[in-house]
Formats: C-alpha cells, sequence, structure tokens
C-alpha cells in the first residue's frame, strides 16, 4: 500500500482507552499528554483559556520598630534626648524625628544655604530639612514654633525611620 492509502485508513479508537488518557490528564492536571501503545499513538492537548494578567501595585511597609532607635554617635554628635518629658524642662523640647529612610540635607542644594541654623527661631510650616528617599525630595517642616536647639544629623548622612533629627525648644 502507498503511503497515501495508509493515512486514508480510518483508524478506529477505543473509547476505553481514550477515557482512560482523559482522566490521567484531569487527575494530574496535564495539558499535554503523548499516549503510546504498540503501533497506535495518540496526542493530546488540552486548551487552556486565556487568563487576563491583572498587574497588582505592592505596597512596602518600613517596620515599625516599638522603642526608638538610637543613631551612632560620633564626635560631631551629642547623645539622643528622649521625647518623653521627665521633668518641667523636657516638656518645652520638641524632637523632630525622620519619617522615613533616606538622606538628610540641611538645604535645598550644594551651594544655597541651610533652611536652617542652630539659636534660629521657627514657625509651624517652616521647612527645616531635605530628606531625600528613592530620588524624591520630601521637605520635612516645623510643627512647633521654636527655637533650634541642636541638629543632630550631619549634611548628607543617611537617616533611618524615627530616628531624632533636630531639636527645638518651644516657645
Amino acid at each position: 500500500m502507498s503511503k497515501n492509502t495508509e493515512k486514508k485508513k480510518k483508524i478506529k479508537i477505543d473509547t476505553t482507552t481514550l477515557q482512560y488518557v482523559l482522566d490521567i490528564m484531569e487527575k494530574n492536571f496535564l495539558s499535554e499528554l503523548l499516549y503510546e501503545d504498540g503501533n497506535f499513538k495518540i496526542q493530546l492537548k488540552k486548551a487552556m483559556p486565556q487568563q487576563a494578567i491583572v498587574t497588582v501595585p505592592q505596597i512596602i511597609h518600613s517596620p515599625q520598630i516599638a522603642t526608638t532607635p538610637n543613631p551612632p554617635i560620633n564626635s560631631m554628635q551629642t547623645p539622643v534626648i528622649e521625647s518623653t518629658p521627665k521633668n518641667k524642662e523636657d516638656e518645652n523640647i520638641y524632637v523632630v524625628k525622620s519619617p522615613m529612610v533616606g538622606t538628610f540635607y540641611r538645604a535645598p542644594s550644594p551651594d544655597a544655604p541651610p533652611f536652617i541654623n542652630i539659636g534660629d527661631t521657627v514657625e509651624p510650616g517652616k521647612t527645616l530639612c531635605i530628606i531625600e528617599a528613592m530620588k524624591i525630595m520630601n521637605e520635612i517642616k516645623s510643627e512647633v514654633k521654636g527655637k533650634i536647639k541642636e541638629i543632630l544629623v550631619e549634611n548628607a548622612q543617611a537617616v533611618e525611620y524615627n530616628q531624632p533629627i533636630i531639636i527645638i525648644e518651644r516657645g
């Protein structure tokens, strides 16, 4: 016989074997299966439904630490003052803490004067510094009226979340 007549020859499929192969696919969550038994060969491919790809934005939370971490103390820094009032003098102290992880800058650009200096008087809403996080410059503004008592961070220094950066004496 020629090859063409062999192709035209109808092959009767055993439905029991076919059902057995389909059951194997379903039970094992297969999308494709090749079954061979002697001269009998069957290849099955399951049509997969089109699935929509949904992108969900991820929100990354900075871990909040129950205690206030103390920044490393170098020769230019003074110890951190706790924001919990212990006596009458401490009630007049306001500690500005970094709201994010980033880089602390005292001025809007390297050649510009700093936003504040020790001894300056500030009002609520006055820009105290900038913290750069992910190439975004975030202005940190005063929430109280008072006098700058200490700047605890050097210019261009990395700061952590909730790290004390500036101390203001209310008044």
